[in-house]
């Protein structure tokens, strides 16, 4: 029985990879330890910073150490390969060119979960780093799915949004979502949004924390992870739905 191996590219950043995985074993529908999808993890937190090289490209470059990542991977026995940081897919297509095998496109996966949601013509807010934002990357995949994207304001997006993921997640310090669900609702609220992206893997970690998760907030790690499952369960033979928690 063929039993696919996920390649994960982690260390983007190393909470967000453990967060993953996690997500990746609570999604799969196991009656025992063998049912799980075997996964290989290259938790590199050395690749350089993806936001700092987009808007600043005298910064290192991230792409060549993304590749060596994943060409370890493949070598190491990968089927086929995710990678739970969305600010890190401004590099998709240079790396899905250079792959052997098949690399998850997170915002691709996400724009069609939502678009199944909230349907053509659906606005969305989008919670994510200044990197993501400025790279218009995300943009365009929710633009291809017939959804207009509304972002925070600039005061949200220095004041709430980046200290969440620079100063607190990515410092292991602890973290409260106040700030950041406010921003959310507002962007439903006085936004006209339908739904509101958690589109950045570092916000993940602070949204699958939540006690109580808004209905209209969609986890692009989660959607990540359901459809890694998805991927496995279906080359097993098995139904193909990993449904989102």
């Amino acid at each position: 029985m063929n039993k696919p191996v996920l390649g994960v590219v982690g260390g983007v950043g190393p909470l967000a990879t453990a967060y993953f995985m996690q997500l990746v074993i609570r999604l799969t529908p196991a009656e025992r330890d063998q049912d799980n999808v075997p996964m290989i993890v290259f938790n590199d937190p050395q690749i350089p910073d993806r936001t700092a090289y987009i808007l600043d490209d005298s910064q290192p470059d991230p792409l060549p150490e993304l590749l060596r990542v994943v060409s370890w991977l493949e070598d190491a026995g990968a089927d086929y390969i995710a990678i739970p940081c969305n600010t890190a897919h401004y590099f998709y297509d240079a790396i899905a060119r250079a792959a052997r095998v098949p690399v998850l496109n997170i915002m691709r996966e996400t724009a069609r979960e939502v678009l199944g949601r909230v349907g053509a013509g659906g606005r969305v807010g989008l919670l994510a780093t200044d990197g993501t934002i400025a790279s218009g990357v995300f943009q365009s995949y929710l633009g291809e799915s017939g959804l207009t994207t509304v972002t925070p304001t600039e005061r949200e997006q220095a004041e709430v949004v980046m200290p969440l993921i620079y100063e607190r997640v990515k410092r292991n310090l602890p973290f409260d979502a106040t700030g950041l669900l406010r921003v959310a609702a507002r962007l439903r609220d006085e936004g006209g949004c339908d739904a509101v992206i958690v589109g950045c893997t570092e916000l993940s970690v602070v949204y699958q924390e939540l006690d109580e998760k808004p209905d209209y907030l969609v986890d692009a790690m989660e959607v990540l992870a359901a459809r890694c499952v998805e991927r496995y369960l279906a080359a097993r033979g098995r139904s193909a739905e990993a449904p989102l928690l």
